[in-house]
C-alpha cells in the first residue's frame, strides 16, 4: 500500500558551516489515519498519499540567521522550537500519469532509443523543478492557518534556502548595498534556458538490482522546510505536529499544484522539444569507435546521419540581449537566421521521428506547437493591428488554426521536417567582417551541447555533445602534458644532461620536456597547446575556436615570418588541424572564427561567409582567393607542405645524440603527438586531497578550491591527521574555470559539480589503480547514467570497495545522501548542482593547482595487432613509395 511515511532524523552541528551526521533520535514508518471528519485537515491530504511519498528529515544547528521564525510570541515563551530538515517527495511516474496511459508509455517504453528516453525523463525532471520554483517558497503569512494554534511554517527550494540564509547573513553583518546583487545574465536559476541534470529534481529507478525498461521509474525532489512545534519536553517531534504543521497547511496545494502542471500542455511541449534536440544531436554522425560508443547513442543500423558537427534550423534566433544576457534578442530588430540559397555542401533538409505523442505538440517545422487559446489571442492581436483587413485576416487565420489544429491532433505523423545549415565535419571557417554575427553563430554552437527550453530561440540548433569550446588562458596550470604537437625543439632539449631527463617545469635547471610539459603560469600559446591535447584527452569530436580569444603566435604565421625565424618552436594550429581530422586515432573537426588571417583559406572544408547577419556559402570564393595568394609551394622544416602536416608520430629525434641519450628516449615511451596515459599520482589520491571538501570561492564565481578537510572524518592509518602535506603550495586545491566559456548560468551549480565528479574520479583512481583518466571518465559516465548526480555524492564519504562500481543509489539507504558531508554542503552553498559533462570535469581535474598525474605505459596490443604509431609510420612509408613510383614512372614516359 501507498501511505505516507515520515522518517525523522535530527542531527546537530558544531559549526556554523558543516553538519554532522550523528543522528540524536529516529522515528520511522509512523502510520497514518484513514479518515478525518474535518475535510481540510489531513484527511484530504490522503488522496495525495496514494500517489506522493514524502519523507522528513530534520536538522538542528546553530545558525541564529536560519531562525526566521523567532520573532513569535510561542517560540519566545519557550512554547515552541524551531525545526529545519529536508523534505525527500517521491512519486512513481506511473501514479502521476495513472490518467494519461500514452504519455507515461511516451516517457518510459516506447521511445525511439536511449537518447530520446533519457532526454524525455531529463526534461521531466526539470520541468518539476521550474514549477517548483515559482509556486514556493510557501512564506509564513500565507502557510500559517487562521486558527491561533497552528505554528508558523516555511517550504521552499533548496536554492532559495541558500539565497534566504545568504541573505540574513547580509543583514545580520549590516552589509548594505545600493543595488541588488546580480548573477551572471542577471536571471533567476527557474529561468536559465538549458535542460540538465540536477541533483535537486531528478528521476531515479525504484529497483537497482537489474536496470531494464520494465522498472519503475520514480521522481523525486528535495525541499527545505522550517516550521515552529510545541515544546513536549526531551528531544522527541510528534508525527501528529508534522502532518499538521508541514502537510495539511502547506505541501498539499504544492503537491496538488505539481501534479496538474505535470499533465499540463505545457510540460508536455517542454519534454517534447528536448527529445526532439536529443533525436536531432544523435543524427549528426555515427558513434566514434572509442570507449564511449555504448553512451547515449543510437544504435540502429538503418540510421542515416547528417556527418555534421551541428545543424542550425531556419527561422532560429541566435542573437542574445546583450553581452551578460542569456535571453534571446527581440525580432526586429533581431533577424532570424536562415540557411545558405542555393549551397548544396551546407543547406539540408532533415526529417526527425520524435514518436506520435510528442509529435502532437511540435510543428510541421519542429518548433512547439502552441495551445488553441494561446494561438486565439496571437490572431486576435493581429487583427486588431490590421483593421482594413479584418475580414481577410480572418479567414487566414481560421484556416491557419484548423491547419496547425490538424497538424498537431493528426496522431498518425511521428516526424517533423526541418530546413537549416549543417557544420559539416572537417575544416569549417566562418568569416566576415566585424559586428556581422561570426561570434553570435560561434556561442550558439557552443551552447548547442545542451538541450534548451521552447522560447530560447535557439531550442532547434544542435551540436554534437562531445564539442568543446578551446581559447587561450594565460596562468593556467599544466601538469606532465604532451604538447609536442605544438611546441617542440625548445633551445637546449638535445644538449639536457642525464639529471635533466626528469625535469618538466618551465623553471629550474633545464629546458622542459614538451612530451611531459608542466608549468604553474603557462603563456597564451602554451595554454591553448595544452587545452587541445587535454581536449583530444577528454575524447572531443570536434574543436570551437574563436580567432579573438586565441594567442595570435599559436594559430598562424605568415610566409614573411617563417622566412624570418626559422627555428620556431611553435607549430601553429593552422598547420595541425587537417592532419587532426584526418588521423585515424582522433577525427576531430575544427570549427574556426577568423577575421584577419587569410591563410585560414588554405586549409577550409567548409566556408560560413557572415554579411549583416545573412549565412553565405564562401567555399568557392575561398578557394578563389587561396589560390591566388597560395603558399601552398613552401616546406615547413622539410615535413610537407606547410598548411597539410600529418598527424602521428614525431619525426626522428635521436639526430645528434649519442647511444647513451638514445636510450634515454626509448625508455621514455612512444614518441607520439597524441595526449599520453596518464592518471592521478598516488600522493595527490592518498594524501594531498584524501577526503577532500568543496568550497566556492565566492558566490557566483567560476572558481573552486578542493581542500582537504580533516575535521570529523577518519584519520589516516598512522593515526595522524594529515594536515601538514610536505611540498603543498598554498594555492593547491584552486580551480580557475572562469574562462571555460561553456559552463551554462552563473557556472556555480555546474562547477560545483565539477567538484562532486573530481571527487569521485580521486576515489576511483584508487580502486582502479591501471586506468587512465580517459578510462576513469567513461566509468564515471556509466556511474550519472545509472544513478545520476546523487550517486556520485551518496558514495563519496563510503569507504572504497571494488563491488561500487556495481552499486546504485536505490541499493543504499537514502539516508547515506541526506547524511552526507558533500550533500548538506551542497545544499548550503549552492542548493543544487547540476550534472557537467565529461570535458568540463576533465578541464576543472587537469587546472586544479597540486594535482599531478603520473605517465602509465601503452597498453599490451594483442597478436597481430599493430600499434597505432606503427600503422601511421607504415601509412607514411606507403605514401613515400607510391609517390616515388608515380615520379618513376613519369621519367620513363
Amino acid at each position: 500500500s501507498h501511505i505516507l511515511r515520515y522518517h525523522i532524523t535530527i542531527y546537530t552541528a558544531t559549526t556554523s558551516s558543516s553538519w554532522t551526521t550523528k543522528p540524536i533520535i529516529t522515528m520511522a514508518d509512523t502510520p497514518t489515519p484513514t479518515s478525518q471528519a474535518d475535510p481540510n485537515s489531513f484527511a484530504t491530504s490522503m488522496t495525495l498519499s496514494e500517489k506522493w511519498c514524502i519523507d522528513f528529515h530534520a536538522l538542528t544547528h546553530h545558525h541564529q540567521s536560519h531562525n526566521n521564525t523567532s520573532n513569535d510570541d510561542n517560540i519566545k515563551n519557550n512554547t515552541s522550537r524551531h525545526v529545519e530538515g529536508i523534505l525527500l517527495i517521491s512519486s512513481p511516474i506511473s501514479k502521476i500519469y495513472a490518467d494519461h496511459p500514452t504519455a507515461y508509455d511516451a516517457l518510459t517504453n516506447t521511445a525511439k532509443d536511449a537518447t530520446s528516453k533519457k532526454g524525455a525523463t531529463v526534461a521531466l525532471a526539470d520541468y518539476a523543478a521550474r514549477i517548483l520554483s515559482e509556486i514556493l517558497p510557501i512564506p509564513n503569512d500565507q502557510s500559517t492557518a487562521s486558527s491561533s494554534s497552528s505554528l508558523p511554517a516555511r517550504v521552499q527550494t533548496l536554492a532559495q534556502a541558500r539565497h534566504h540564509h545568504a541573505n540574513q547573513i547580509q543583514s545580520q553583518k549590516k552589509r548594505y548595498s545600493a543595488r541588488p546583487k546580480k548573477t551572471r545574465g542577471g536571471v533567476r536559476d527557474s529561468e536559465l534556458p538549458y535542460v540538465l541534470e540536477r541533483t535537486d529534481c531528478c528521476i531515479v529507478e525504484i529497483d537497482g538490482e537489474e536496470r531494464n525498461n520494465d522498472k519503475e521509474k520514480v521522481l523525486q525532489f528535495y525541499l527545505h522546510g522550517e516550521f515552529a512545534v510545541p515544546n513536549e519536553g526531551g528531544d522527541s517531534i510528534s508525527s501528529k505536529e508534522i502532518l499538521d504543521g508541514i502537510l495539511s497547511r502547506t505541501l498539499t496545494s504544492v503537491l496538488q499544484t505539481l501534479s496538474e502542471e505535470l499533465t499540463s500542455h505545457k510540460c508536455f511541449a517542454h519534454i517534447a522539444a528536448v527529445v526532439l534536440q536529443r533525436r536531432l544531436r544523435s543524427m549528426l554522425q555515427p558513434p566514434r569507435n572509442n570507449h564511449f560508443d555504448n553512451r547515449g547513442n543510437s544504435t540502429s543500423t538503418d540510421q542515416s546521419y547528417l556527418d555534421a558537427v551541428a545543424f542550425l534550423a531556419d527561422g532560429s534566433l541566435l542573437p542574445r540581449k546583450s553581452g551578460r544576457s542569456i535571453l534571446p534578442m527581440a525580432s526586429p530588430p533581431a533577424i532570424p537566421f536562415y540557411s545558405p540559397e542555393g549551397s548544396e555542401k551546407l543547406t539540408r533538409v532533415v526529417t526527425v521521428e520524435v514518436g506520435s505523442f510528442w509529435r502532437k505538440f511540435l510543428n510541421d517545422d519542429g518548433s512547439v506547437a502552441m495551445q488553441r487559446r494561446e494561438r486565439q489571442q496571437q490572431q486576435q492581436q493581429q487583427q486588431q493591428q490590421k483593421d482594413e483587413e479584418i475580414n481577410h485576416s480572418k479567414n487566414n487565420a481560421n484556416d491557419d488554426d484548423d491547419n496547425n489544429s490538424n497538424n498537431t491532433a493528426d496522431n498518425n505523423k511521428t516526424t517533423v521536417t526541418m530546413r537549416g545549415m549543417i557544420i559539416p565535419k572537417g575544416v569549417t571557417l566562418i568569416v566576415g567582417g566585424g559586428y556581422h554575427g561570426k561570434s553570435t553563430m560561434l556561442q550558439a554552437l557552443s551552447y548547442g551541447v545542451y538541450d534548451k527550453l521552447p522560447g530560447d530561440g535557439r531550442e532547434r540548433c544542435v551540436t554534437h555533445a562531445d564539442a568543446v569550446s578551446i581559447r587561450a588562458e594565460d596562468g593556467r596550470y599544466v601538469n606532465r602534458c604532451n604538447v609536442s604537437a605544438f611546441i617542440s625543439n625548445l633551445p637546449g632539449m638535445r644538449k639536457k644532461n642525464k639529471n635533466d631527463t626528469h625535469q618538466t617545469t618551465t623553471g629550474g635547471g633545464g629546458p622542459p620536456d614538451t612530451t611531459r610539459f608542466s608549468t604553474k603560469d603557462a603563456s597564451g600559446s602554451t595554454s591553448q597547446a595544452a587545452n587541445v591535447i587535454e581536449a583530444l584527452e577528454s575524447n572531443a569530436s570536434a574543436l570551437l575556436v574563436d580567432e579573438d580569444v586565441s594567442a595570435a603566435n599559436f594559430m598562424a604565421r605568415d610566409g614573411r615570418m617563417r622566412a624570418m625565424i626559422m627555428d620556431e618552436p611553435i607549430t601553429p594550429l593552422l598547420y595541425r588541424v587537417n592532419g587532426l581530422f584526418l588521423s585515424k586515432e582522433h577525427g576531430v573537426s575544427t570549427v574556426i572564427v577568423v577575421g584577419g588571417v587569410g591563410e585560414w583559406l588554405d586549409v577550409a572544408d567548409s566556408v560560413v561567409l557572415m554579411k549583416e547577419y545573412v549565412a553565405y556559402d564562401g567555399l568557392a570564393k575561398a578557394r578563389s582567393v587561396s589560390y591566388q595568394f597560395s603558399y601552398g609551394h613552401v616546406q615547413y622544416a622539410g615535413k610537407g607542405v606547410v598548411h597539410r602536416l600529418s598527424w602521428g608520430v614525431m619525426e626522428d629525434k635521436s639526430g645528434g645524440m649519442d647511444a647513451e641519450e638514445v636510450k634515454e628516449e626509448k625508455e621514455r615511451g612512444p614518441v607520439t603527438l597524441s595526449p599520453l596515459r596518464r592518471r592521478p599520482e598516488e600522493v595527490c589520491v592518498l594524501e594531498r586531497f584524501r577526503d577532500a571538501a568543496i568550497h566556492l570561492m565566492e558566490s557566483g564565481s567560476s572558481r573552486l578550491w578542493l581542500y582537504r578537510d580533516d575535521h570529523g572524518r577518519d584519520v589516516l592509518e598512522n593515526g595522524e591527521s594529515g594536515c601538514g602535506i610536505v611540498n603543498q603550495d598554498d594555492d593547491d586545491g584552486i580551480v580557475d574555470m572562469s574562462k571555460c566559456s561553456q559552463l551554462v548560468g552563473n557556472a556555480s551549480e555546474q562547477l560545483y559539480g565539477c567538484g562532486i565528479c573530481i571527487l569521485w574520479l580521486l576515489r576511483q583512481s584508487q580502486l582502479h589503480p591501471e586506468e587512465d583518466l580517459m578510462e576513469l571518465l567513461h566509468r564515471m559516465e556509466v556511474a550519472l547514467d545509472n544513478g545520476g548526480m546523487n550517486e556520485l555524492i551518496a558514495s563519496a564519504e563510503m569507504k572504497p570497495s571494488p563491488d561500487d562500481a556495481n552499486t546504485t543509489i536505490n541499493k543504499r539507504n537514502s539516508s547515506s545522501l541526506l547524511s552526507s558531508h558533500t550533500a548538506l554542503d551542497l545544499w548550503e552553498t549552492v542548493g543544487y548542482a547540476y550534472r557537467p559533462r565529461r570535458h568540463e570535469v576533465a578541464m576543472a581535474l587537469t587546472r586544479m593547482r597540486g594535482m599531478t598525474f603520473e605517465i602509465l605505459p601503452e597498453k599490451p596490443l594483442e597478436d597481430g595487432k599493430l600499434s597505432k604509431e606503427e600503422e601511421e609510420r607504415l601509412e607514411a612509408e606507403r605514401r613515400k613509395k607510391a609517390l616515388a613510383d608515380l615520379w618513376n614512372n613519369r621519367r620513363k614516359k
